[in-house]
């Protein structure tokens, strides 16, 4: 296949791609998604015994993985925020974390 046609292929491929998606859709970001839904109950189900840096940080990753397929109001935002403060200490975990718990009670989180 010589570059000409390869970049045709690559070209048709990515609009075929983006031609999947639904036009005009609309995401409703104040509905709950699943992604949130495993994001708040993941770090409910281990913030108490996540007392190290590292169970904090690993925590705040496992969180994070979930929260950022989500498109929920401040659930991706709060996570992120929680991820940075895993690193700060104690202090700043707690108001990070309390944050993040306040999001998914927002987003009508059902703990």
């Amino acid at each position: 296949m010589n570059t000409y046609t390869r970049a045709a292929a690559l070209l048709l491929a990515a609009l075929a791609l983006t031609a999947c998606g639904a036009e005009g859709e609309q995401v409703d970001r104040t509905k709950f998604d699943d992604a949130a839904d495993l994001a708040c109950s993941v770090f409910a189900s281990g913030h108490k015994k996540a007392q190290t840096q590292q169970a904090r940080i690993d925590l705040a990753k496992k969180v994070m993985w979930w929260a950022e397929s989500s498109v929920t109001n401040g659930i991706s935002d709060n996570a992120l925020a929680m991820m940075q403060a895993a690193d700060a200490g104690a202090g700043p975990w707690k108001t990070g974390g309390d944050a993040f718990t306040q999001a998914c009670f927002d987003a009508d989180w059902k703990s």
